[in-house]
Protein backbone atom coordinates (compact mmCIF):
# COMPACT_ATOMS: atom_id res chain seq x y z
CA UNK A 1 0.00 0.00 0.00
CA UNK A 2 1.31 3.65 -0.79
CA UNK A 3 1.38 6.26 1.88
CA UNK A 4 -0.77 8.83 0.81
CA UNK A 5 1.77 11.47 2.51
CA UNK A 6 4.01 11.01 -0.66
CA UNK A 7 3.94 12.72 -3.65
CA UNK A 8 2.83 10.13 -6.34
CA UNK A 9 5.22 9.54 -9.07
CA UNK A 10 5.90 8.05 -12.48
CA UNK A 11 6.37 4.39 -12.73
CA UNK A 12 10.12 5.35 -15.18
CA UNK A 13 10.66 3.01 -18.53
CA UNK A 14 12.77 0.09 -17.43
CA UNK A 15 16.07 -0.15 -17.46
CA UNK A 16 17.01 3.04 -16.45
CA UNK A 17 20.43 3.55 -17.78
CA UNK A 18 23.55 6.23 -16.33
CA UNK A 19 27.25 6.85 -16.68
CA UNK A 20 29.86 9.42 -16.12
CA UNK A 21 31.24 12.07 -17.39
CA UNK A 22 33.63 10.31 -19.73
CA UNK A 23 31.95 6.93 -20.19
CA UNK A 24 34.87 5.03 -18.72
CA UNK A 25 32.07 3.99 -15.80
CA UNK A 26 28.54 2.65 -16.72
CA UNK A 27 24.82 1.44 -14.78
CA UNK A 28 21.31 0.25 -15.18
CA UNK A 29 19.24 0.13 -12.90
CA UNK A 30 16.08 -2.82 -13.75
CA UNK A 31 13.72 -1.81 -10.91
CA UNK A 32 12.43 1.11 -10.32
CA UNK A 33 14.11 3.70 -7.75
CA UNK A 34 11.77 5.08 -4.57
CA UNK A 35 12.08 8.33 -5.68
CA UNK A 36 14.50 11.28 -4.79
CA UNK A 37 15.68 12.69 -1.93
CA UNK A 38 18.00 15.82 -1.75
CA UNK A 39 20.79 15.37 0.74
CA UNK A 40 21.95 18.98 1.84
CA UNK A 41 24.46 16.85 4.84
CA UNK A 42 28.40 18.95 4.78
CA UNK A 43 29.38 15.66 3.33
CA UNK A 44 27.51 15.54 0.71
CA UNK A 45 28.30 19.50 -0.12
CA UNK A 46 32.15 18.92 0.65
CA UNK A 47 31.63 15.68 -2.22
CA UNK A 48 29.41 17.81 -4.76
CA UNK A 49 29.88 20.82 -4.38
CA UNK A 50 26.39 21.54 -3.37
CA UNK A 51 23.54 19.13 -2.54
CA UNK A 52 22.91 16.38 -3.64
CA UNK A 53 19.77 14.58 -5.00
CA UNK A 54 19.85 10.93 -4.53
CA UNK A 55 17.80 8.07 -6.13
CA UNK A 56 17.28 4.86 -3.64
CA UNK A 57 17.72 2.09 -5.41
CA UNK A 58 17.47 -1.19 -5.03
CA UNK A 59 20.85 -3.16 -4.49
CA UNK A 60 20.09 -6.08 -7.08
CA UNK A 61 18.58 -3.71 -9.85
CA UNK A 62 21.79 -1.98 -10.04
CA UNK A 63 24.75 -3.30 -12.34
CA UNK A 64 27.81 -1.62 -12.91
CA UNK A 65 30.17 -1.41 -15.71
CA UNK A 66 34.10 -0.45 -16.07
CA UNK A 67 36.97 -0.46 -14.43
CA UNK A 68 37.44 2.92 -13.30
CA UNK A 69 34.93 2.33 -10.80
CA UNK A 70 36.50 3.55 -7.49
CA UNK A 71 35.53 3.50 -3.76
CA UNK A 72 36.03 5.72 -0.84
CA UNK A 73 35.18 4.64 2.41
CA UNK A 74 34.07 8.40 3.69
CA UNK A 75 33.02 6.83 7.29
CA UNK A 76 32.86 3.59 8.84
CA UNK A 77 28.97 3.31 8.01
CA UNK A 78 29.04 4.41 4.20
CA UNK A 79 31.15 4.50 1.01
CA UNK A 80 31.18 6.73 -2.27
CA UNK A 81 31.31 5.30 -5.83
CA UNK A 82 32.87 7.64 -8.69
CA UNK A 83 34.71 7.71 -11.35
CA UNK A 84 38.75 7.69 -10.83
CA UNK A 85 39.16 8.83 -14.66
CA UNK A 86 36.91 11.95 -14.43
CA UNK A 87 35.82 12.01 -11.18
CA UNK A 88 31.85 12.00 -11.56
CA UNK A 89 30.53 11.25 -7.96
CA UNK A 90 27.91 8.24 -8.84
CA UNK A 91 26.89 6.38 -5.90
CA UNK A 92 26.59 6.30 -2.13
CA UNK A 93 26.62 2.86 -0.45
CA UNK A 94 25.46 3.27 2.96
CA UNK A 95 26.46 -0.37 4.07
CA UNK A 96 24.43 -2.91 5.38
CA UNK A 97 21.20 -1.51 3.60
CA UNK A 98 18.90 -3.27 0.74
CA UNK A 99 19.23 -0.17 -1.33
CA UNK A 100 22.17 1.73 -3.57
CA UNK A 101 22.03 5.64 -4.09
CA UNK A 102 22.36 7.16 -7.44
CA UNK A 103 23.07 10.85 -8.09
CA UNK A 104 20.09 11.73 -10.30
CA UNK A 105 22.75 13.91 -12.58
CA UNK A 106 24.33 10.46 -13.64
CA UNK A 107 21.53 9.54 -15.34
CA UNK A 108 20.90 8.99 -18.89
CA UNK A 109 17.72 11.60 -20.17
CA UNK A 110 14.34 11.80 -18.28
CA UNK A 111 14.04 8.81 -15.17
CA UNK A 112 10.00 10.19 -14.04
CA UNK A 113 10.91 10.26 -10.57
CA UNK A 114 9.94 13.38 -8.20
CA UNK A 115 11.80 14.63 -5.34
CA UNK A 116 10.20 12.90 -2.18
CA UNK A 117 12.02 15.62 0.42
CA UNK A 118 15.02 17.08 1.39
CA UNK A 119 17.02 15.63 4.68
CA UNK A 120 19.87 17.21 6.27
CA UNK A 121 18.50 20.86 5.20
CA UNK A 122 20.16 22.12 9.11
CA UNK A 123 22.90 21.58 6.94
CA UNK A 124 22.49 23.59 3.92
CA UNK A 125 24.55 26.30 2.64
CA UNK A 126 23.76 29.60 3.45
CA UNK A 127 24.19 30.32 -0.09
CA UNK A 128 21.05 28.68 -1.85
CA UNK A 129 17.06 28.22 -1.04
CA UNK A 130 16.16 25.09 -0.84
CA UNK A 131 14.30 23.29 -3.86
CA UNK A 132 10.49 23.19 -3.44
CA UNK A 133 9.41 19.79 -2.56
CA UNK A 134 6.44 18.49 -4.47
CA UNK A 135 3.35 18.58 -2.14
CA UNK A 136 1.16 15.65 -2.07
CA UNK A 137 -1.18 14.93 -4.91
CA UNK A 138 -4.44 14.02 -4.31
Amino acid sequence: MSDPSLPARSVPDLPLSGRCFCGAVTFAVAEPPSGVIACHCHDCQQMHGTYNPMAAVPRGALSVSGEALVWFASSAKARRGFCGRCGSRLFKDNLGSDRVLVSMGSFDGSTGLRLLRNIWTESKGDWYDLPAEEPPRA
